[in-house]
């Protein structure tokens, strides 16, 4: 039989390599569907194994069939590929068949680029990850205890610490003065009929609870205050100042106001018998 003659053109022989292997790939697909359409329809009546043995295939290879043409698409991502790469690919992870593996060489290769041993090795690859997963999703949530050392603590944190401990204290105080005035009102309300001392004594009773809401709310301002203007807060903010003439005059008028403030407000709680940070009523 006399061989037939290949073309010198490069591209005729291109054109015509790329035909056959459009036609290879093509066949799986048809030779599948039609394998799949036998058995779904039971057109064999029953003897399917039979049947298949009458067209020289076994079973194994018949599900390999099936398995690449329900799997893959019949397009031209697939066409050009061989029998054992496209049964590889349609046993991956559906979500995984378009994506570009890193195989153990480090080279980087979609699936339809890859050997059958890449396919093997990254099919591996893939169920080792999901069976760690898995394990990771089965564990038991653990609690980490982050341990404070120095270097994690403020530089005025104890500073801080002791304005919110001094505040509970002082607001604890406060709400015990205030439930005893309020029942000492309530008690000379039922008491208070046409007696003028008692309805005197009872206007100063509120005057007292009022001033010491007022007392009260001043002092939770004022450490409010304190807190959220820290100097730690500004130290990087206080380095522009060097610079800014202006901005540090104003700055220094401020504080000067405010300590001018302390020092009034401090006298005339001193006045009122203040004692180390507390006030007694006589």
């Amino acid at each position: 039989m006399q061989e037939i003659s290949l073309s010198s053109d490069l591209t005729t022989l291109t054109t015509e390599i790329k035909s056959y292997q459009s036609i290879g790939g093509q066949a799986i697909f048809e030779i599948g569907r039609r394998l799949k359409w036998v058995k779904e329809n039971d057109l064999a009546h029953g003897e399917y194994l039979k049947w298949l043995s009458s067209i020289h295939m076994d079973r194994t290879q018949a599900s390999r069939f099936i398995k690449i043409v329900s799997e893959l698409p019949n397009d031209g991502t697939y066409q050009h590929l061989g029998m054992r790469v496209l049964s590889e690919i349609a046993t991956m992870p559906e979500s995984e068949r378009d994506k570009p593996q890193q195989l153990p060489s480090g080279e980087i290769k979609k699936p339809d680029e890859m050997t059958v041993r890449e396919l093997r090795e990254t099919k591996k690859q893939l169920k080792q990850s999901n069976e760690e997963l898995d394990k990771l999703r089965n564990q038991p949530p653990k609690v980490v205890e982050k341990e404070i050392h120095i270097k994690d603590v403020p530089d005025d944190y104890d500073y801080l610490k002791g304005i919110v401990e001094n505040t509970k204290s002082i607001n604890e105080r406060y709400e015990r003065e205030n439930k005893q005035l309020r029942k000492e009102l309530e008690n000379s309300n039922n008491d208070v009929q046409d007696n003028s001392e008692l309805i005197v004594e009872k206007k100063k009773l509120e005057r007292e609870i009022s001033s010491l809401n007022r007392v009260r709310n001043l002092h939770q301002e004022i450490n409010d205050f304190l807190t959220s203007v820290a100097s730690s807060n500004y130290v990087s903010d206080f380095k522009t100042l060097s610079n800014q003439s202006d901005a540090l005059n104003t700055m220094v008028a401020s504080i000067t106001g405010l300590e001018k403030w302390c020092r009034d407000t401090k006298e005339k709680l001193k006045k009122q018998n203040f004692i180390e940070g507390d006030i007694s009523h006589e």
